[in-house]
C-alpha cells in the first residue's frame, strides 16, 4: 500500500534582504535628506538566501527529520508550512492544500510546536490555559471539556491538571505545549528543536511520546527540525540534512553513510587457537575476492588476531564466511562499522572525514 503524501515542497526559495549599507545626507528635521530617501529605495539590495529550490516529500505517518547548522534555513521551512512566512518561489503542500493560496485549510491539518513553550497565564492552571485555547479555536464547550481530559491524561499531566502553569517544569511545559497543539487534531505536527532544554529523563518520555503514541499508535506525520543527532538517528524514519538553504541528502538513518562513503567495513575477531596455516589460508583465499578494497590483520595487547576488510557496497559477507568454513577457522564475533550520523553530518556540512578509524 503506498502512503499518501503529507507535506510535498517544490522548488521553495526565500531571501531575506540583508543590511543596505549606511544612507548619505541629512534632513534638517527628520536626520536626513530627501535624496537620502530616495537612495534607499533605490539602492541595490544584498540578500541572505534562506531557501534555494528546496524540494521534499513527508509521506503520512512518517517521523521526517530536519538536520542542519544554524542559519541552514530550518526555521524559515517550518515558518512556510505554518503559513507564517511567505516564499518568493516555489510551491508547498500540506495535505494537498497550498500554503499560500488555502492557508486557512492548511492550518486545519496542521499544528505546530516551536521553540520554547510560549502563550500560557502563568497565574492559570493547565485545565484553564487549555479551556481558553479551545474557545479561542472556536470549538463546541462540551467537545472541549471532553477532549481537554482526554489530553491531560494521554500526556500523564492529569494529576497536575489544576496546578497553575507557573509550577510546572519545563518538561510538563512542554507537554501542555503539545496538548495545545492537538486540541484541534490535526493529522500534521510540526516541531522545532522538540527536546531542547529538557533533562535527558524528560527528553526520553517526551520522544516515546511522539514516537510511539503520536506516530505509531495514531498514525500521526510528525516533521521535526533538531540539532540533535541520537534524536535524528533513534526517532526518524527518514532524514534531510539541508545546508545553505539547500537539501544535500535525504534517505533513512541508515543509508546517509552511503552519501560520504560507499564502502563497508568488517572486523572479524579470530580465536587465538587458530592455525597460523589456516589463517594464512583464509586471508590469501580473500584477498582475491573481487570487492574486497583493503584488506588489514590487526594484533590487540592481548595477542587476540583480527582482520579488517574493507569492502564495496555490493559485496556479500557470505563469501568470506564460506572461506572461513572451508579452512575451518574459528570466528569469536564480526563488527560492523559505518558512519554515524554525527559523521555524515560533518562530512556534507562541515567538510571534514567521514570515518575515523575506530577498530
Amino acid at each position: 500500500m503506498t502512503k499518501g503524501i503529507a507535506i510535498e515542497i517544490i522548488d521553495l526559495v526565500k531571501r531575506y534582504p540583508a543590511s543596505i549599507g549606511r544612507i548619505s545626507g541629512r534632513h534638517p528635521h527628520m536626520g536626513w535628506q530627501v535624496g537620502g530617501i530616495r537612495e534607499l529605495f533605490s539602492r541595490k539590495r544584498n540578500y541572505i538566501q534562506a531557501l534555494d529550490g528546496v524540494n521534499l516529500k513527508v509521506y503520512e505517518g512518517e517521523v521526517f527529520g530536519l538536520l542542519g547548522p544554524n542559519g541552514a534555513g530550518k526555521t524559515t521551512l517550518i515558518k512556510i508550512l505554518c503559513t507564517l512566512v511567505l516564499p518568493d518561489s516555489g510551491k508547498a503542500y500540506v495535505n494537498g492544500y497550498d500554503v499560500v493560496k488555502e492557508p486557512e485549510k492548511v492550518l486545519r491539518n496542521l499544528q505546530a510546536v516551536l521553540g520554547d513553550p510560549r502563550g500560557f497565564d502563568w497565574r492559570l492552571s493547565a485545565r484553564a490555559n487549555l479551556e481558553f485555547y479551545a474557545a479561542l479555536y472556536g470549538l463546541p464547550r462540551d467537545y472541549a471539556k471532553k477532549r481537554i481530559e482526554e489530553l491531560l491524561g494521554f500526556m500523564g499531566l492529569i494529576d497536575r491538571a489544576n496546578d497553575m502553569y507557573q509550577r510546572f517544569s519545563t518538561g510538563m511545559a512542554r507537554k501542555l505545549q503539545l496538548c495545545r497543539a492537538l486540541l484541534l487534531d490535526t493529522p500534521i505536527l510540526l516541531f522545532d528543536e522538540p527536546t531542547a532544554g529538557l533533562d535527558p529523563i524528560s527528553a526520553v518520555e517526551f520522544r516515546h511520546l511522539l514516537k510511539d503514541k503520536l506516530a505509531k499508535s495514531e498514525r500521526r506525520t510528525i516533521f521535526m527540525a533538531t540539532h540533535n543527532m541520537f534524536e535524528a538517528q533513534t526517532m526518524c524514519d527518514r532524514v534531510a540534512i539541508i545546508n545553505r538553504g539547500k537539501i544535500i541528502a535525504c534517505d533513512k538513518p541508515e543509508n546517509l553513510g552511503r552519501y560520504v562513503n560507499p564502502t563497508k567495513r568488517y572486523v572479524f575477531i579470530l580465536d587465538k587457537h587458530n592455525t597460523t596455516s589456516s589463517v594464512k589460508s583464509f586471508m590469501n583465499e580473500v584477498s582475491s575476492l573481487k570487492g574486497i578494497i583493503n584488506f588489514n590483520l590487526l594484533r590487540d595487547e592481548d595477542s587476540s588476531m583480527k582482520i579488517s576488510i574493507t569492502v564495496n557496497e555490493n559485496f556479500m559477507i557470505s563469501d568470506i564466511l564460506a572461506i572461513a568454513i572451508k579452512y575451518d577457522l574459528k570466528i569469536m564475533d564480526i563488527k560492523y562499522y559505518e558512519p554515524t550520523l554525527e559523521e555524515v553530518f560533518m562530512t556534507l556540512v562541515g567538510g571534514r572525514e567521514a570515518w575515523p578509524t575506530r577498530f
